[in-house]
């Protein structure tokens, strides 16, 4: 009876153990379901991670690569505003065919040299306008560009004609100095015409002025109200109105004052400027055009008219043809003469009318006569250039002269 109990004990407890290992296994089975599982998740996770960290490197080394592009563009944004800065100037355009603009007589009267100082002043009186700027802190090095512009016959033939310059030589050396003073200042003959210097600077202006890199403008040019159109459309704009100065000299005209553009005077004591009761010259229409054929009115003195006179020198042919302007008035031929020469030939004390036209036969006349004649065509024209300076009278009294050999001055009369 006990054996049997025993037995079915065994059985009971052996029952047990195989559902305790039935569900070890279970347990065992689940876990390893569960392992894979998680695996396969780890594994998809991992490659997510993976490929996120791939488009992280990706996008790093754009980032790098921007960086360093970045880096590149800002050196050469760099190095162009420096250079830009190293490109800024200041402009100042002169319409030298006015009286008012042409140098004083103490700077014209020393030639080459003359010209070399009056362009030192010129910069140095636009260096210290600038400096009254608070904007401007290096005025004392910007680059400064001058262009004067004039009707160079029609300019030289007025200074010797008022004895500022002993010829157009003398002149030529002048405006040869002060554009040779500095790289950046120009005198450009423009010829003649009344257009031709007022186009030329206009042209210039509308060009440098909506440049950055122009950072002001002096304009001498208050003379001539062809310019007042044309600077009144810069003034209406703030950007262009508060770069624009205008030099004044002399008389001031009230249209341009009218514009409310910035004026200074502190450029007169560098002009021989008019007073403000004269009225201002401009040489800009005088100059050499095709030569009219003589008048046969009886008013003329040709070459037969001068036996009365004595007979003419045998280079006399160097007084003709009369030249006229574009006005139809009388003009001087212009003369190439070196200043040694016309003083040379001024201490000679020549007789004019026995070397340039005919004997002379004045009673009494206290000039030289016993110099070699025919004169050469150097010496020829030097004297021309000193008889010239005297006016000639029948062109002051009658407003004309057609003496087609007439060896005085018909210049602005």
């Amino acid at each position: 009876m006990e054996c049997a109990v025993e037995g079915e004990d065994y059985r009971s407890r052996l029952k047990e153990f195989q559902d305790v290992e039935a569900r070890r296994l279970q347990f065992i089975e689940e876990m390893l379901s569960k392992l894979d599982t998680v695996t396969a998740d780890l594994e998809r996770v991992t490659q997510d991670r993976a490929r996120e960290v791939s488009i992280l490197k990706a996008d790093l080394e754009t980032e790098r690569e921007a960086r360093r592009g970045l880096q590149e563009k800002n050196g050469n944004l760099l190095l162009s505003v420096s250079k830009m800065e190293q490109a800024r100037f200041v402009l100042v355009l002169v319409d030298a065919d006015a009286d008012i603009y042409l140098f004083r007589d103490g700077l014209l009267a020393q030639g080459g040299q003359g010209g070399q100082f009056a362009a030192e002043e010129l910069i140095a009186k636009v260096r210290e306008y600038l400096a009254t700027f608070e904007s401007f802190k290096d005025a004392a090095k910007i680059p400064i560009m001058v262009k004067a512009y004039a009707n160079f016959s029609g300019l030289a033939q007025a200074c010797m004609r008022d004895k500022k310059v002993v010829s157009m030589e003398a002149m030529m050396e002048f405006w040869c100095g002060f554009t040779r003073r500095f790289p950046l200042v120009d005198f450009i003959n423009v010829g003649p015409g009344k257009e031709e210097a007022d186009s030329k600077l206009r042209e210039v202006l509308a060009h440098h002025i909506v440049s950055p890199l122009c950072e002001h403008v002096l304009l001498a040019c208050c003379h001539d109200a062809g310019y007042v159109p044309v600077l009144r459309q810069y003034a209406a704009q703030k950007d262009f109105s508060s770069r624009i100065t205008l030099i004044a000299s002399g008389p001031f005209r009230g249209d341009m004052v009218s514009l409310g553009l910035r004026t200074t005077k502190s450029f007169e004591p560098l002009f021989g400027h008019v007073k403000s009761s004269q009225s201002v010259r401009s040489y800009a229409e005088v100059g050499a055009v095709a030569p009219r054929p003589p008048s046969t009115s009886k008013a003329v003195l040709s070459v037969q008219d001068l036996k009365l006179s004595g007979k003419p020198v045998a280079n006399c042919d160097r007084l003709r043809p009369i030249l006229f302007n574009e006005a139809g008035k009388r003009i001087d031929k212009p003369l190439s003469v070196h200043g040694d020469c016309v003083k040379e030939i001024r201490k000679r004390n020549l007789c004019s009318w026995h070397y340039l036209r005919a004997d002379c036969i004045v009673d009494g006349c206290k000039k030289v006569h016993d110099f070699r004649r025919p004169l050469t065509p150097k010496n020829y024209d030097a004297l021309w250039c000193i008889s010239r300076e005297n006016v000639c009278r029948r062109l002051s009294k009658h407003g004309k002269c057609e003496d087609d050999q007439c060896i005085f001055g018909h210049g602005f009369v």
